[in-house]
Protein backbone atom coordinates (compact mmCIF):
# COMPACT_ATOMS: atom_id res chain seq x y z
CA UNK A 1 0.00 0.00 0.00
CA UNK A 2 1.50 3.34 -1.29
CA UNK A 3 1.96 5.89 1.15
CA UNK A 4 -0.50 8.78 0.73
CA UNK A 5 0.57 11.42 -1.52
CA UNK A 6 1.20 15.29 -0.93
CA UNK A 7 -0.47 17.95 -2.76
CA UNK A 8 2.78 18.16 -5.36
CA UNK A 9 3.28 14.25 -5.54
CA UNK A 10 1.64 11.61 -6.94
CA UNK A 11 0.89 8.20 -5.48
CA UNK A 12 4.12 7.01 -6.94
CA UNK A 13 6.77 9.57 -7.86
CA UNK A 14 9.96 8.59 -9.65
CA UNK A 15 12.83 7.20 -7.18
CA UNK A 16 15.40 7.57 -9.50
CA UNK A 17 18.15 4.84 -9.08
CA UNK A 18 21.46 5.02 -10.95
CA UNK A 19 22.22 0.85 -10.16
CA UNK A 20 18.74 -0.22 -10.56
CA UNK A 21 18.11 2.06 -13.66
CA UNK A 22 21.11 0.40 -15.27
CA UNK A 23 19.99 -2.77 -14.05
CA UNK A 24 16.28 -2.28 -15.48
CA UNK A 25 18.38 -1.00 -18.80
CA UNK A 26 20.79 -3.51 -19.35
CA UNK A 27 19.06 -6.77 -18.36
CA UNK A 28 14.86 -6.00 -19.47
CA UNK A 29 14.78 -2.94 -22.17
CA UNK A 30 17.77 -3.22 -24.06
CA UNK A 31 17.60 -6.87 -25.05
CA UNK A 32 14.34 -6.22 -25.50
CA UNK A 33 14.64 -3.42 -28.19
CA UNK A 34 17.11 -6.06 -29.85
CA UNK A 35 15.13 -9.15 -29.84
CA UNK A 36 12.04 -7.53 -31.26
CA UNK A 37 13.00 -4.61 -33.59
CA UNK A 38 15.61 -4.88 -36.61
CA UNK A 39 17.13 -1.46 -35.96
CA UNK A 40 15.53 1.81 -34.32
CA UNK A 41 16.05 4.81 -36.78
CA UNK A 42 16.11 8.17 -35.11
CA UNK A 43 15.35 12.05 -37.12
CA UNK A 44 15.99 14.58 -34.68
CA UNK A 45 15.88 17.33 -37.30
CA UNK A 46 16.64 20.50 -36.02
CA UNK A 47 16.72 19.70 -32.67
CA UNK A 48 19.98 18.23 -32.36
CA UNK A 49 21.44 21.60 -30.03
CA UNK A 50 18.44 21.36 -28.25
CA UNK A 51 18.64 18.19 -26.99
CA UNK A 52 22.21 18.91 -25.95
CA UNK A 53 21.68 21.54 -24.06
CA UNK A 54 20.82 22.29 -20.60
CA UNK A 55 17.25 24.08 -21.04
CA UNK A 56 14.41 21.88 -19.66
CA UNK A 57 12.34 19.58 -22.29
CA UNK A 58 8.94 18.53 -22.03
CA UNK A 59 8.40 16.02 -24.75
CA UNK A 60 5.09 15.16 -25.92
CA UNK A 61 4.94 12.09 -28.29
CA UNK A 62 2.58 10.00 -29.82
CA UNK A 63 1.34 6.92 -28.55
CA UNK A 64 1.19 4.58 -31.19
CA UNK A 65 2.88 1.26 -29.46
CA UNK A 66 3.11 -0.52 -26.07
CA UNK A 67 6.72 -0.49 -26.95
CA UNK A 68 7.03 3.63 -26.91
CA UNK A 69 8.33 3.88 -23.32
CA UNK A 70 11.15 1.56 -24.33
CA UNK A 71 12.05 3.56 -27.12
CA UNK A 72 12.56 6.91 -24.57
CA UNK A 73 14.49 5.01 -22.35
CA UNK A 74 16.96 4.37 -25.14
CA UNK A 75 16.92 7.53 -26.46
CA UNK A 76 17.52 9.26 -23.71
CA UNK A 77 19.86 6.71 -21.63
CA UNK A 78 22.38 5.69 -24.86
CA UNK A 79 22.24 8.91 -26.89
CA UNK A 80 21.02 11.78 -25.57
CA UNK A 81 22.40 11.72 -21.61
CA UNK A 82 19.83 13.84 -19.85
CA UNK A 83 17.75 13.46 -16.71
CA UNK A 84 14.97 12.13 -18.29
CA UNK A 85 11.54 11.02 -16.39
CA UNK A 86 8.50 9.89 -17.75
CA UNK A 87 4.54 9.59 -16.88
CA UNK A 88 3.19 6.37 -16.84
CA UNK A 89 -0.32 5.11 -15.64
CA UNK A 90 -0.66 4.74 -12.31
CA UNK A 91 -1.78 0.57 -12.68
CA UNK A 92 0.89 -0.13 -15.26
CA UNK A 93 3.56 1.54 -12.64
CA UNK A 94 2.70 -0.20 -9.60
CA UNK A 95 2.68 -3.64 -11.28
CA UNK A 96 6.39 -2.88 -12.98
CA UNK A 97 7.71 -0.90 -10.23
CA UNK A 98 11.34 -1.10 -10.92
CA UNK A 99 10.44 1.58 -13.93
CA UNK A 100 10.44 3.83 -10.77
CA UNK A 101 14.45 3.70 -10.57
CA UNK A 102 14.56 4.66 -14.46
CA UNK A 103 12.65 7.91 -13.74
CA UNK A 104 9.08 6.68 -14.11
CA UNK A 105 6.22 8.26 -12.23
CA UNK A 106 2.37 7.66 -11.99
CA UNK A 107 -0.85 9.51 -13.02
CA UNK A 108 -4.32 8.59 -12.68
CA UNK A 109 -6.69 10.45 -14.89
CA UNK A 110 -10.06 9.08 -13.57
CA UNK A 111 -8.97 10.84 -10.60
CA UNK A 112 -8.47 14.87 -11.43
CA UNK A 113 -7.07 15.37 -8.21
CA UNK A 114 -4.31 12.68 -8.53
CA UNK A 115 -4.28 13.72 -11.85
CA UNK A 116 -3.24 17.37 -10.81
CA UNK A 117 -1.16 16.11 -8.32
CA UNK A 118 1.00 14.40 -11.68
CA UNK A 119 1.06 17.87 -12.87
CA UNK A 120 2.34 19.73 -10.24
CA UNK A 121 5.28 17.23 -9.60
CA UNK A 122 6.09 17.13 -13.66
CA UNK A 123 6.22 20.68 -13.62
CA UNK A 124 8.91 20.26 -10.32
CA UNK A 125 10.78 18.02 -12.39
CA UNK A 126 11.43 20.29 -15.49
CA UNK A 127 12.70 23.06 -12.93
CA UNK A 128 16.05 20.97 -13.04
CA UNK A 129 18.89 21.82 -15.57
CA UNK A 130 19.20 18.90 -18.24
CA UNK A 131 15.68 17.61 -16.77
CA UNK A 132 13.63 15.86 -19.62
CA UNK A 133 10.12 15.11 -19.33
CA UNK A 134 8.43 12.55 -21.72
CA UNK A 135 4.32 12.58 -21.47
CA UNK A 136 1.87 10.74 -24.10
CA UNK A 137 -1.19 13.23 -24.26
CA UNK A 138 -3.44 11.07 -26.50
CA UNK A 139 -3.69 9.12 -22.91
CA UNK A 140 -4.19 5.54 -24.81
CA UNK A 141 -2.67 3.83 -27.54
CA UNK A 142 -4.16 5.29 -30.73
CA UNK A 143 -3.76 4.15 -34.48
CA UNK A 144 -0.28 6.10 -35.81
CA UNK A 145 -2.73 7.66 -38.78
CA UNK A 146 -5.36 8.04 -36.86
CA UNK A 147 -6.78 11.87 -37.16
CA UNK A 148 -7.62 14.76 -35.76
CA UNK A 149 -4.82 13.86 -32.40
CA UNK A 150 -6.74 14.06 -29.27
CA UNK A 151 -4.26 15.36 -26.97
CA UNK A 152 -5.42 15.90 -23.19
CA UNK A 153 -4.81 19.28 -22.02
CA UNK A 154 -2.55 17.79 -19.03
CA UNK A 155 1.02 18.64 -21.21
CA UNK A 156 0.14 22.69 -21.94
CA UNK A 157 -0.85 23.00 -18.01
CA UNK A 158 2.31 21.05 -17.28
CA UNK A 159 4.17 24.02 -20.00
CA UNK A 160 2.48 26.93 -18.71
CA UNK A 161 2.83 26.16 -15.08
CA UNK A 162 6.73 25.74 -15.62
CA UNK A 163 7.30 28.09 -18.07
CA UNK A 164 11.05 28.51 -19.63
CA UNK A 165 11.52 25.47 -21.48
CA UNK A 166 11.30 23.60 -24.77
CA UNK A 167 8.07 21.49 -25.69
CA UNK A 168 9.20 19.36 -28.57
CA UNK A 169 6.96 17.12 -30.03
CA UNK A 170 8.07 13.26 -31.21
CA UNK A 171 6.43 11.23 -33.54
CA UNK A 172 6.90 7.30 -33.38
CA UNK A 173 6.37 4.72 -35.95
CA UNK A 174 6.90 1.14 -36.36
CA UNK A 175 6.98 -0.43 -39.65
CA UNK A 176 7.88 -3.77 -41.56
CA UNK A 177 10.24 -3.71 -44.73
CA UNK A 178 12.38 -6.42 -46.32
CA UNK A 179 13.42 -8.24 -42.72
CA UNK A 180 12.13 -10.39 -40.33
CA UNK A 181 11.82 -7.68 -37.85
CA UNK A 182 9.95 -4.10 -37.94
CA UNK A 183 12.00 -0.98 -37.79
CA UNK A 184 10.89 1.48 -35.18
CA UNK A 185 11.27 5.16 -36.51
CA UNK A 186 11.24 7.80 -34.01
CA UNK A 187 11.13 11.80 -35.38
CA UNK A 188 11.31 14.97 -33.91
CA UNK A 189 9.15 17.37 -34.73
CA UNK A 190 8.93 21.64 -34.63
CA UNK A 191 9.97 22.61 -30.83
CA UNK A 192 8.12 25.83 -29.00
CA UNK A 193 9.80 27.58 -26.80
CA UNK A 194 7.19 28.57 -23.50
CA UNK A 195 7.96 31.70 -21.70
CA UNK A 196 5.80 32.78 -18.85
CA UNK A 197 3.52 34.79 -20.86
CA UNK A 198 2.58 31.65 -23.09
CA UNK A 199 -1.07 30.75 -21.82
CA UNK A 200 -2.64 27.44 -21.43
CA UNK A 201 -5.27 28.59 -24.24
CA UNK A 202 -3.11 29.62 -26.43
CA UNK A 203 -0.69 26.34 -26.25
CA UNK A 204 -3.10 24.15 -26.51
CA UNK A 205 -3.90 23.91 -30.63
CA UNK A 206 -0.40 24.50 -30.85
CA UNK A 207 0.78 21.75 -29.59
CA UNK A 208 -1.78 19.10 -31.49
CA UNK A 209 -1.01 20.93 -34.96
CA UNK A 210 3.22 20.65 -34.46
CA UNK A 211 2.90 16.39 -32.91
CA UNK A 212 -0.02 16.60 -36.34
CA UNK A 213 2.63 17.57 -38.56
CA UNK A 214 5.47 15.49 -37.09
CA UNK A 215 3.69 12.32 -37.51
CA UNK A 216 2.37 13.39 -40.53
CA UNK A 217 6.02 13.75 -41.65
CA UNK A 218 7.02 10.18 -40.83
CA UNK A 219 4.17 8.70 -42.11
CA UNK A 220 5.93 10.44 -45.76
CA UNK A 221 8.95 9.71 -45.00
CA UNK A 222 8.40 6.20 -44.48
CA UNK A 223 6.32 5.95 -47.38
CA UNK A 224 8.13 7.56 -49.49
CA UNK A 225 11.30 6.08 -48.58
CA UNK A 226 13.13 9.19 -47.92
CA UNK A 227 15.17 8.12 -44.74
CA UNK A 228 18.62 9.56 -45.71
CA UNK A 229 18.45 12.15 -42.70
CA UNK A 230 17.50 8.88 -40.09
CA UNK A 231 20.35 7.86 -38.27
CA UNK A 232 20.06 3.84 -36.42
CA UNK A 233 20.50 4.11 -33.08
CA UNK A 234 20.20 0.78 -32.23
CA UNK A 235 21.01 -2.42 -34.56
CA UNK A 236 18.44 -5.59 -33.35
CA UNK A 237 19.74 -9.07 -33.11
CA UNK A 238 20.39 -11.31 -36.37
CA UNK A 239 17.26 -12.53 -37.98
CA UNK A 240 16.44 -15.54 -39.90
CA UNK A 241 17.12 -14.74 -42.43
CA UNK A 242 20.51 -13.05 -41.92
CA UNK A 243 21.83 -15.97 -40.35
CA UNK A 244 21.23 -18.08 -43.44
CA UNK A 245 22.46 -16.06 -45.19
CA UNK A 246 25.65 -15.46 -43.17
CA UNK A 247 25.95 -19.19 -42.51
CA UNK A 248 24.72 -21.28 -45.69
CA UNK A 249 24.50 -18.42 -48.20
CA UNK A 250 27.87 -18.98 -49.64
CA UNK A 251 27.23 -23.23 -50.00
CA UNK A 252 24.19 -22.17 -51.58
CA UNK A 253 25.99 -20.47 -53.83
CA UNK A 254 28.26 -22.76 -54.16
CA UNK A 255 25.94 -25.66 -54.94
CA UNK A 256 24.25 -23.60 -57.79
CA UNK A 257 27.17 -22.70 -59.44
Amino acid sequence: MPPSPSKNQPRLPAQPNRLGAWLVYRALIRPALRKTFDQVLLNVGSTADILRSREPILAYVTHTSWWDGHLAFELFRSIYLRRHYLMMEEAQLARYFFFRWCGCFSVNRQEPREALRSIRYASSLLQQKQSLVWIFPQGQIIPPDRRPLQLFRGVADIATRTGNLWCLPIALRYEFAGEQRPVALIRCGEPTWIDADTTREQLQPQLATNLTRAADQLRDDWNQQELANFQPILQGTASVNRRFDHILGPIVRWWQQ
